[in-house]
């Protein structure tokens, strides 16, 4: 009995100490002193049966997972420094001048080591002159999936959405002006979410469709011309009522957020959700009409 304590407390120290922490019951440091005392107890375990070569072997193999599970999870306390996402305030912008169809983007901050986040909003309005829209408190599972997709990207190429966005414009609109162009070509952009405006500014550009209402869109598309769900729609839709637009047009995923958004910061702004492309076009025709 005694033996089977000293394998599986140690397993049982990490599992409890990961949901712990998981779900914003301790930090990063407390969970690594719980995973710390696991390993003592294994080598304890090494220790006490040295002499025993198959229950040795068994404490052997047992250190040497957990020191496996140790360095796979090590990198976390180096994410524990990071406390909000803070996002500000971007100004609309066409890609086709006078198509009246306006992108919605944001600047977002990632703060370290500040806890006071009045401090954090009025210190970043006066450096960088721009409002901030909303901030993002940074929790343990946000940390833990950052730190898993960090290591993944030494196996895999990371993702680069602004380049899938690229794609999916390409694939939807095999011949582009040379304004899409030179926006799909620029580097300082990040994200998918302009891919619906990217389209649409494409297809008014053409001729598909007239539009005289300055519009503000967003959300990511497929190469089907599928509208696809994108982050921050609380920060895009008080840009868009602050900007004095009379209509968003949204993902339907993101439908219910922007209308809680509307609705608590009693917002003037009509929302338009849309699933594909093609009813994007048919919602701007009845603006228009």
């Amino acid at each position: 009995m005694k033996r089977v304590t000293l394998i599986v407390v140690p397993f049982i120290l990490y599992i409890v100490g990961l949901l712990a922490y998981y779900f914003d019951k301790i930090n990063s440091f407390v969970f690594f002193i719980l995973f710390v005392t696991g390993l003592i107890i294994t080598l304890s375990g090494f220790y006490l049966y040295r002499h025993d070569n198959r229950h040795k072997q068994i404490f052997a193999g047992c250190f040497l997972a957990l020191s496996l599970i140790f360095l796979f999870e090590y990198r976390l306390m180096f994410y524990e420094k990071h406390t909000y996402f803070v996002t500000s305030y971007n100004e609309p912008f066409e890609i086709v001048e006078d198509s009246g169809i306006h992108i919605l983007s944001v600047d977002i901050f990632e703060a370290a080591y500040i806890d006071d986040l009045d401090y954090l909003i009025k210190t970043l309005e006066l450096s960088n002159d721009q409002e901030v829209l909303d901030a993002e408190i940074v929790t343990n599972k946000i940390r833990y999936n950052s730190k898993n997709e960090e290591l993944l990207s030494y196996i895999r190429p990371a993702e680069r959405h602004f380049e899938i966005m690229k794609e999916n414009v390409m694939a939807y609109l095999p011949e582009t002006s040379s304004a899409i162009k030179d926006f799909l070509n620029r580097e300082d952009f990040n994200g998918d979410s302009a891919g619906l405006a990217t389209v649409l500014s494409g297809l008014a550009e053409k001729g598909s469709f007239t539009n005289n209402v300055p519009i503000a869109v967003t959300g990511a598309i497929d190469g089907e011309g599928n509208v696809k769900e994108i982050g921050s729609m609380k920060a895009k839709t008080l840009i868009a009522e602050k900007s004095g637009f009379s209509h968003i047009f949204i993902p339907e995923e993101n439908a219910k957020e922007a209308r809680e958004v509307k609705d608590i910061h009693q917002l003037n702004i009509e929302i338009i959700e849309v699933a594909t492309v093609d009813r994007a076009v048919i919602e701007i025709e009845k603006l228009n009409t």
